[in-house]
């Protein structure tokens, strides 16, 4: 069972297929994430794949579908190779990777906290919440006598959580952060500055010119005064985005130019 009740650490993850994933991006967007934490050799955990129930979930408010729900299957075992998910290797449950719509994630070292995201084990599937950050249910308790009705409790829930986040985002609708940035132009380190009302965790994000994600750094903040050091050095001369975005208030894209 998920750590339900607690908020979802913050992380950055590279799926089998070369694409980045940053979890709280996704809640930035408004998106309830479906985070399905598994392994490879686990038995329960491949029963509850080849029920196809995060498949279906996927199809119906994935892209495809209502575009409101982000799902993602993220290896648990740090040990699992490639063989192991296609299920070449004879440790492994079977082929996890044919006909899985949606982003598998294998790396090592483990991006994600254990101890919250699958602290009794594996398979745990977190639903997360946009508006709070916070995981509501684990999936895996949403099972019932049949394959249908488990479906249909697992529905339920997802749709209870894309409901009540929706609602909470629209009462606590974020008001609009004042921010600045410099130097800027920069050739690498520049300062974003900004007042905030409250002690609070903040996200700075930055994209390219094209809307790209390039990162996105979560920051504990102070009431009053703060000032947050980016370093853009790596990064290709151009126009970035710099974005900051906490439980309060949002600022708008700020350009910055890096040489």
């Amino acid at each position: 069972m998920a750590q339900v009740g607690a908020v979802a650490p913050d992380f950055t993850a590279t799926d089998i297929n070369g694409n980045s994933h940053n979890l709280y991006t996704y809640l930035n967007a408004g998106k309830v994430v479906l985070l399905d934490v598994s392994a490879t050799w686990c038995g329960p955990c491949w029963n509850f794949h080849t029920a196809h129930y995060l498949e279906d979930l996927y199809a119906e408010y994935g892209p495809a579908g209502t575009n409101e729900v982000v799902v993602l299957f993220y290896e648990g075992d740090a040990a699992t190779n490639a063989q192991d998910l296609d299920g070449t290797d004879g440790a492994s449950q079977g082929d996890w990777i044919t006909g899985t719509p949606y982003p598998i994630i294998n790396e090592s070292p483990l991006q994600i906290n254990l101890s919250i995201y699958a602290p009794l084990g594996f398979p745990t599937i977190n639903v997360i919440c946009p508006s709070d950050k916070k995981i509501k249910w684990d999936l895996w308790d949403s099972q019932e006598a049949n394959p249908a009705a488990s479906l249909a409790a697992m529905r339920t829930k997802v749709e209870e959580v894309i409901d009540d986040c929706a609602m909470a985002a629209d009462v606590t609708e974020n008001s609009l952060l004042e921010a600045s940035v410099a130097p800027n132009p920069t050739t690498g380190a520049t300062t974003i500055r900004f007042n905030a009302t409250n002690a609070e965790q903040a996200t700075v994000s930055v994209y390219s010119v094209s809307g790209a994600h390039v990162s996105t750094t979560l920051y504990d903040l102070v009431s009053g005064a703060n000032a947050i050091e980016i370093n853009l050095a790596g990064m290709e001369a151009g126009t970035y985005f710099v974005k900051v975005n906490s439980d309060e208030a949002v600022s708008n894209m700020i350009p910055v130019v890096k040489k």
